[in-house]
This record gives structure tokens, sequence and C-alpha cells, in this order.
């Protein structure tokens, strides 16, 4: 494919142009003329790092929604009570006005716009022959490819947030808005919300389009991790359909990358594997176990209090932090890499031991990159959906499971004599994704999935918080007053 180099040109100067308002709410096919917007390459391809650069904003995967993920979870504790730093979100006392909910709602939104723009315009073209002589049929399957994944995992991440889980009621509660249409103007504005069920048929419709469409690989590692392959779409539903608790699903589609025995690696496509040190993928964001990543530079990152580090360097001031107290860090082994790297800041302070992350260390320059998609997930995913779907614990599940921890704690394998229950194995797998997982947002989204109760939450200083059941209007976040006021059809969560 002869221009993708030339994207992965055009995006790095997307990352070098600053945090300007119009990068940060990037719209550049609707700020040309519908004529000339697909006249070259070079407005093509402008086109596709918008999309990119849309979901990559602070108010969404460049910091915010990661952020929310652990904020909403039991494992950390914020240093400041700011609430533009999502100290509501700690608390659980989002409601529709709030900051967040507004923001977050509206960025995923407008990347939505953006995706459905360019689709509906690079297909019209596109049959219209006016594409003919200007990219191939290979870049054009790409270039749809990649759009159809960012807008399945922008409705994915709305529709977990927002939304009941699917566990609940079978998906049959109220879900969000479908806007498949590219929208100019304010006409189709009022539109009602489809059922989570229904949301969940069109992000996997959208992602089983773009699979037999979506490259292999790139030339580099950069592009690799960064863009869109036929390997982040398969991750991408594994991670949906787990979440769905389509169980068989999840050992259907992880098996395309996951062979059955180690050493596992990705048999086709982008060789993704386990980085053999895990600190390795934190320094070079360009491991093979990085499936997709938001890529971040000191000109151009999500933004002061939006940007990940913030909510996790040890040099903010705003920052959340794990003590010894702390159910995860209690839990972890002392010899676990994970648990030895944490850095402690203000032993025998207000508050015991202060224990920071070590995966987001850039605090001056705000360039630490924003996972979103790494191999060890699809690893657990499969170890899990194995036992769930099989009904008993076996060896292929225990060496998944085992890939991921001993990497960190060599000395904790399990074996099969470690679980006398298939209960007790996910305990397990649940416990190892929280170790693992920690600051890349996925902890509330985690127990959500199971319809399982959000833990209470013992804030030292900041005070305690209640533990927050599954059928409590506050284990969703409500739709936001902003929606509600300008969408007649739009109703509240109940």
């Amino acid at each position: 494919m002869r221009n993708i180099l030339k994207i992965s040109v055009a995006f790095v100067l997307l990352l070098t142009i600053g945090c300007s308002k119009e990068f940060l709410d990037p719209v550049p096919q609707t700020s040309l003329s519908d004529l000339s917007v697909f006249d070259n390459m070079d407005r093509i391809v402008a086109q596709v790092n918008g999309m990119y650069a849309a979901v990559k904003n602070g108010w969404y995967l460049g910091g915010r929604y990661e952020s929310v993920g652990d904020m909403r979870g039991d494992n950390f504790i914020p240093l400041s009570n700011n609430a533009y730093v999502n100290f509501n979100t700690w608390n659980h006392l989002e409601i529709s006005a709030t900051m967040e909910v507004n923001n977050i709602w509206n960025q995923i939104y407008a990347s939505i716009n953006v995706i459905n723009v360019f689709m509906d315009g690079l297909k019209t073209n596109w049959d219209d022959g006016k594409l003919t002589d200007k990219i191939t049929q290979d870049e054009y399957n790409q270039f749809m490819s990649e759009a159809l994944t960012l807008r399945a995992m922008c409705y994915f991440d709305l529709v977990r947030l927002y939304c009941k889980p699917y566990i609940q009621n079978s998906g049959a509660n109220p879900g969000v808005p479908l806007r498949i249409k590219a929208e100019k103007t304010a006409e189709g504005n009022d539109l009602a919300r489809s059922t989570v069920a229904e949301v969940y048929t069109q992000i996997l419709a959208d992602l089983n389009a773009a699979e037999p469409l979506a490259i292999s690989s790139y030339s580099t590692d950069e592009l690799n991790t960064t863009r869109v392959h036929k390997n982040t779409i398969i991750s991408l539903i594994t991670r949906v359909l787990l979440t769905k608790g389509d169980w068989a699903g999840v050992v259907t589609e992880s098996a395309k990358i996951v062979p059955d025995s180690a050493p596992f690696a990705a048999p086709s496509g982008v060789p993704n594997a386990l980085s053999a040190s895990w600190a390795d993928i934190w320094s070079t964001y360009l491991t093979k176990e990085s499936i997709f990543s938001m890529p971040n530079t000191d000109i151009n990152n999500g933004g002061g209090q939006s940007a990940i580090t913030w909510y996790f360097s040890s040099e903010s001031g705003e920052a959340i932090y794990l003590v010894a107290t702390s159910p995860v860090y209690a839990a972890m082994d002392p010899t676990d890499i994970r648990r030895s790297s944490m850095v402690t800041l203000s032993p025998g302070g207000s508050d015991p031991d202060q224990y920071f992350l070590s995966k987001f260390t850039q605090f001056t320059t705000l360039s630490d990159w924003c996972p979103v998609i790494r191999y060890a997930e699809v690893l657990l995913s499969r170890a899990e959906a194995l036992v769930r779907s099989g009904g008993t614990v076996t060896q292929a599940a225990v060496d998944l499971l085992n890939a991921v921890r001993t990497r960190s704690f060599p000395t904790g394998a399990y074996t099969l004599a470690s679980f006398a229950t298939d209960a007790d194995f996910y305990t397990a797998v649940l416990q190892e994704r929280n170790f693992e997982f920690l600051g890349e947002g996925m902890r509330s989204f985690d127990l959500m999935r199971l319809g399982v109760d959000i833990p209470e939450k013992n804030g030292l200083t900041m005070g305690n918080v209640g533990a927050i059941p599954a059928t409590s209007s506050a284990y969703i976040w409500p739709i936001p007053s902003g929606e509600l006021s300008l969408n007649k059809l739009c109703t509240p969560n109940p």
C-alpha cells in the first residue's frame, strides 16, 4: 500500500502542531468544501488523521476515559478534591450536569461524526468513480476498515459507561442514540436511544465488516502500534464479546491471534506477543505487546489536567495513588515487579505510604503514550472464556493466565490444583487483570460487565465512599444534561 507511510508522516505532523483548539476538536472534513476534500491523497489522508486525532483528544482516549475507568473502581485515592480532575467521579457523585459526564459524551459523539462524514464522503466519491486515479482498492478498503473500527470503539466506550451492562436484562435496557449517518446540520439531532443490545449489534457489525478489509501489518512498529490493522480489530472484537458475556465468541475470535499452546504469539499479521520485560512496555511504547496506543509528544498530548500522566504521576499534585492497605496493593506479592516498581512518595505523611504507578512518568512533557489494547488482555480474556464456555478449568486456560502472571511474578505460577472450583479461577483471572491493567482504565468496567457491585473505598483523608450496588442508579453515568436539552427524543436513565 503505497500511501500508508505517507499517512504515518501526516499523523506525526498532527502530533507536532501543538494543542490548539483546532487540533483538540478536529473536524478537517467539514472545514473544507465538500467539492475539494477528496481532490487528492493529501486531503484524504488529512481526514484519516482527523479521525485518529478526534479519538486521541484529552477528553477521550488521550487520558480522561482511562482515568475514569480506574477512578470509578476501588483501587485509587485522589490527592486533590478538584472537581475538574474527576473528584465527583471518584465519589460516585456524577449528575447529568457534571462536567466530565458532558464532555466525554460530547467528544465521543464529535469523533463519531468526524468518522461518519469521512466514510460517507469516501464511499460516495469511490462509488461515483471520482477516486480512480487517487487511491487504490486496497487503500480504500484500509481507510474504511479504520473508520469502522474507530466508530465501533466509540460506541463501545459510550455504551459501557452510560448504560446498564449487557448482563442486566440481556441488553434490553436503554442504550445510546445510534448516529451512523453523517450530520452536517442540526436536522437529524433528535434521535431516540437504541437498546444496549442494538448498540452491541452495531458495534459488532462495524468490526466484522472492518476485519476482512484491514491491512495485516504495516512496515514499521510505530504504524503497527498507532494505526488499526487486522489484529487490532480481532482484539477489539474479543473485548466486546467478553463484555457482552459471549464466552464461546471470545474463544473463537481470540483463537485467530492466540495459539493453543505457548509460546503465545499471533500466528499471522503483526506478530503480537507479550513483551519479555514488563518495564519495556512503558519505556519504548513500540513492543509487539502494544496492539493499539494513542501516541503523545511533549507538544501534543491530552493536555494538562486531561493527560493520563496527570492522574498517575507522583509529580502531580492531583494524581491518584495506592496505599499499602488498598485491596489491590495488599494482594500483590512484594516480589511482583508490578508492585515493587511502584513509587513511595510520602511515608509517614497524612496518609500511609502513597504508591504511584511507574507506567506514566513523563510529567514534565506529558508524553507518555496511552495504552488502548495490549496482547496481555487478549490472553487473559481467552483464559477466562475457555473456562466459562467449557465449564471446567483446563491446563490451556491456566497456561494463558500464567503467561501474564509469571512475567512479573516468576514464582507465582498456578497449577490445575490451585483451583478447587471454576469460581476460584474466575477470581484469579479478575485479580490478575486488576494487577496487570492498573491505570489503564479497566477496573470498573471489569466489575460492571459481570454485574458485580463496585466495592466501597477507604479514602483516608478524602473520606470513605460507600459501595455502589449493581442495582443503583450510580452504577452507570447519567445521560448528559446537554444531550437531554438538545435531543428531544433522548430520555434520561431510569
